[in-house]
This record gives C-alpha cells, sequence and structure tokens, in this order.
C-alpha cells in the first residue's frame, strides 16, 4: 500500500499547495495569479481558501499598486510550527535535485517551475538577485543548481552566478535569456533559451544541440 502524504491529510486539495509555497518561502509576498499557478486552480477558487486562511491568521494581505499580495502571517501563533511542518515533510518527501530559478517575469518564472517540477526536481522561485541571495542564504546547502535569468534589475544573472559561485563552489550555474546572450558563455556554465522563447541554435544559445533541462544532475556532496 502507497503511503500518502502527511501534508496531504493534514492540508487536503488547494490549501496544501499554498501553504507549501507560502510557508517554505515566507518572507515574500505573492499575488493571487502566482499562487493559483502554485496550486493550479482558477483564481476565484484561490481566493476562497485564501479568504479562509486569512479569517483565521494564517495569511495576511496587503493591497499595493490597486493589487492584493499575501503572505504567511510571521504574527500566527502557530506559524514557527507550520513553517517547521512544511520544511519537515517537504524535504522528506523530496527525491529530485533542488534548483534555484531566478527569472524576473513572473510568467516565465512559472512556466519554468512548472516544467521542472514535472521532470521531478524541487524547485526554489525568485525574481531578482536580492531574493535570490536570501533564498540561498537559507537553503544554500540543499540547492544544486542555479537557473538564471541574465538580464534583470539590480544584479545581473552572471553577477548573481559569481556571488553564489563564491559561496559554494560546487553549484552548477545554467543561464537563460529570450535574447542572444553573446560574452555569457564559458564551458563551465550552459546557456539555455528562456522557455517563453522559440528555441535558439546551439550557436545562438552556446549550448551543445543534445543539451536538454531534463538532464539529471548530479548530486553534491
Amino acid at each position: 500500500m502507497n503511503e500518502r502524504n502527511p501534508l496531504e491529510v493534514l492540508f487536503p486539495g488547494p490549501r496544501r499547495l499554498l501553504l507549501c509555497a507560502m510557508f517554505q518561502q515566507p518572507a515574500r509576498w505573492w499575488t493571487l495569479a502566482e499562487l493559483a499557478g502554485r496550486a493550479g486552480v482558477q483564481p476565484t477558487t484561490i481566493r476562497q481558501h485564501l479568504a479562509a486562511l486569512r479569517q483565521t491568521g494564517v495569511v495576511c494581505e496587503k493591497l499595493e499598486s490597486g493589487r492584493a499580495w499575501f503572505q504567511a502571517d510571521a504574527g500566527c501563533p502557530v506559524f514557527p510550527e507550520l513553517h517547521s511542518i512544511v520544511h519537515k515533510l517537504i524535504a522528506r518527501d523530496s527525491v529530485g535535485e533542488t534548483i534555484l530559478v531566478v527569472e524576473d517575469q513572473p510568467a516565465t518564472a512559472q512556466i519554468t517551475r512548472i516544467l521542472l517540477e514535472s521532470w521531478g526536481y524541487r524547485v526554489m522561485e525568485a525574481h531578482c538577485a536580492d531574493e535570490a541571495l536570501a533564498l540561498f542564504e537559507q537553503h544554500g546547502d540543499c540547492i544544486q543548481l542555479l537557473l538564471t535569468d541574465v538580464l534583470m534589475p539590480g544584479l545581473t544573472g552572471p553577477q548573481l552566478a559569481n556571488e553564489l559561485a563564491r559561496r559554494k563552489p560546487a553549484l552548477r550555474i545554467v543561464f537563460m535569456s529570450g535574447t542572444r546572450m553573446t560574452g555569457y558563455w564559458n564551458p563551465a556554465r550552459l546557456s539555455l533559451p528562456s522557455p517563453s522563447t522559440p528555441p535558439a541554435s546551439p550557436a545562438r544559445s552556446g549550448a551543445n544541440s543534445t543539451a536538454r533541462p531534463r538532464a539529471r544532475i548530479r548530486r553534491t556532496r
């Protein structure tokens, strides 16, 4: 008999996916669309679950530029317990390698995460270098690969990659971009087209024609 994930029993349906996302990255503010995409349901459906979580003090909400943003409420009396439960159970059930995806366009980041998770990888998502640095500070030991956009506000992808490689020399690095990446290629760092753009030729992307993002990553020791 297959053992069920305790998170599925404790928090069935979309609410489990909401809690996993928000308590895995508790400092991040999420839009309704981002949470709906993470849970795989329509925004109207996810709004009902968020309303219930907000009423019980598990989730907080803010309005900014006419848009609602949601975050795990650090003031919740059971915040430390929920954070610990989510992290322990996700770590126990995670069998794939962990990839840190850094992309400043949320739609592209979501497509990338969905693809990687469908191939069995565990994905942490950041929308800027500062978010990526914060995630790496907390989870650097378990991150095997950095998949980053090249051109972003603030630190560029190569600058971020250099900083994270300084902290963890064994970290594997892949750049992705919808534009030509001349000057960013070196033999140790693969370059791929963004999943939201048509595939580029190997000469344009700097990647070997046989390279595919589905390739498994060797675990670092």
